[in-house]
């Protein structure tokens, strides 16, 4: 029989959003995104449905809810592994190291945010601008590496080398978490030090890229410099 100590207290109103939000990451951390429901949340908290549509009007309005956390979650990781040190390559190669390392720490989170999908009209500012921040940031600091060297550029160009060092990181990271890479390393006679299964074999890969970035851009000021 339980004891007073040993049942779950209830919810204030004032707590229930956050509580729903909490439960809902529980769910994402032991990979049952499909059994998100309202319904199912309002049971784990232990408040009645209509509770729970007084802070979710649907499914998606919670979704929206967690991603923001995700979000939030997601930039401070970077933030407090960034130095600053006032050269662009070098905080470059901080975020592409902090993004491969909370995809290792947390792969169910880093899973949800990339693979979830929102309709566009639940899309708000605010969302918006968490969703991007760390992205603007690396914007930033490509821009950065454009002015060092004195390499005109277009904001789109700008944009572009952003987006191409991004996608390329994501895909890197992706082929790491799926083993494809070691099980060829395993059955196809591919060279042991491609396997991606270390740390260090994912670290210098991503600072080899990033310096065939640079010096694309490098080149790219040389071959426009002789037309």
């Amino acid at each position: 029989m339980l004891t007073e100590e040993d049942k779950t207290p209830p919810y204030h109103h004032g707590n229930v959003r956050e509580a729903l939000i909490d439960e809902g990451m529980q769910l994402i951390e032991s990979n049952q995104v499909e059994l998100l429901s309202l319904r199912r949340l309002a049971k784990e908290v232990g408040v009645t449905p209509s509770a729970v549509y007084n802070h979710f009007s649907n499914r998606n309005a919670l979704m929206l809810a967690i991603k923001i956390r995700l979000y939030d979650e997601f930039n401070k990781f970077f933030e407090n592994r960034s130095s600053n040190s006032g050269d662009p390559e070098q905080d470059l190669v901080e975020i592409c190291l902090a993004y491969c390392h909370f995809s290792q720490e947390y792969p169910s989170r880093f899973h949800f945010l990339f693979s979830s999908i929102l309709p566009i009209e639940w899309s708000t500012p605010d969302m918006v601008e968490i969703a991007t921040r760390t992205l603007a940031r690396t914007r930033k600091l490509v821009l950065k590496i454009y002015d060092k060297y004195k390499v005109p550029c277009s904001e789109e160009k700008v944009v572009n080398t952003t987006l191409l060092i991004w996608a390329q990181l994501h895909g890197l990271v992706a082929l790491k978490q799926s083993e494809i890479i070691n099980a060829a390393v395993t059955y196809q006679d591919w060279p042991k030090a491609c396997s991606l299964v270390s740390h260090k074999q994912v670290e210098g890969l991503i600072r080899n890229h990033l310096t065939m970035t640079v010096n694309a851009i490098l080149n790219t000021q040389h071959a426009e410099s002789h037309h």
